[in-house]
């Protein structure tokens, strides 16, 4: 099941195939850290003799989420099955990995990938009358929100415009136009998208170009993606890796101007290559971001 397809309300939270919130035995009474702002790192220099400082780069840190539940709707019976199946969802594995954590608010979903990092079940006298009051605590260390499900956009390489000049030629001329070979991508969020892009072989020398700034990511000319190979550039990690043996083909690409879908706005990418390929394809998968 594809990742927060198990919320069917707001104000629910999905973890590790765990739903708590409205309609649940763990009812939601606070949500802190999830729509708030995380610390930033600073890195203003003191002006020398003078008031005030330099302005540095302002990074944002990572995001901790604290979820408050009150359990409902349990008889002593139920009690101890909802609380085991909170510990099982909660309990740590030996080296454990960010995993997705869903939130419905407004009839949209959001995801942080994090880690839970304390679970509190209080074991006074209610819970041995089958109530309890406890927080979980989640740390991701990417502090966006990533809307789902994921988006895709694709584009081939542009085919060349049929005809030609008609002569006598007649001004202005117009000369035949490519099809295809540009993509337009949309964040609606908040916050810089940073995408992975997906090359499709067989193609040699493939150029992916953000039109409006002619920031580039292209590849060794003389080198090809083999047909059926796919290659991942994740933006946000700096990574180029074959999609189904992860081998690293970071070497093969020459030029690194990396380029985000910008917050509430669009990115036109052009796709090109050193020789046409009618099989070669660009794909875009990406979230709509925010922070």
């Amino acid at each position: 099941m594809p990742t927060g397809d198990l919320l069917t309300r707001d104000g629910q939270l999905q973890w590790c195939g765990l739903v708590l919130g409205a309609g649940t035995p763990f009812g939601w009474s606070n949500l802190e850290g999830w729509l708030d702002l995380p610390e930033a790192r600073e890195s203003d220099i003191d002006r020398t003799g003078a008031h005030g400082s330099y302005p540095g780069q302002l990074l944002t840190g990572a995001r901790t989420v604290t979820f408050t539940y009150v359990t409902k709707r349990l008889n002593r019976e139920r009690f101890p099955t909802a609380i085991e199946a909170l510990r099982r969802a909660t309990a740590p594995a030996e080296n454990p990995v960010e995993e997705p954590l869903v939130v419905r608010l407004h009839g949209r979903r959001w995801m942080a990938l994090a880690r839970c990092t304390k679970r509190a079940i209080p074991t006074d006298l209610a819970y041995s009358a089958g109530f309890a009051t406890g927080a979980i605590e989640w740390r991701a260390t990417n502090p966006r929100l990533f809307e789902l499900p994921q988006q895709e956009r694709s584009t081939r390489l542009a085919t060349p415009g049929e005809g030609g000049l008609v002569f006598p030629a007649r001004f202005p001329l117009r000369l035949p136009q490519p099809e295809g070979g540009t993509v337009t991508v949309t964040n609606t969020g908040n916050a810089a998208a940073w995408p992975v892009w997906r090359v499709t072989g067989p193609v040699r020398g493939p150029v992916i170009t953000e039109m409006s700034t002619g920031r580039r990511l292209a590849f060794d000319p003389e080198w090809t993606v083999p047909r059926g190979e796919v290659v991942e550039i994740d933006t946000d990690a700096r990574t180029v890796l074959t999609a189904d043996t992860h081998a690293s083909r970071s070497h093969r690409l020459a030029i690194r101007e990396w380029f985000p879908i910008p917050a509430g706005g669009q990115a036109r990418v052009a796709f090109s290559a050193v020789e046409y390929s009618p099989a070669a394809e660009l794909s875009c998968l990406f979230h709509n971001t925010s922070m």
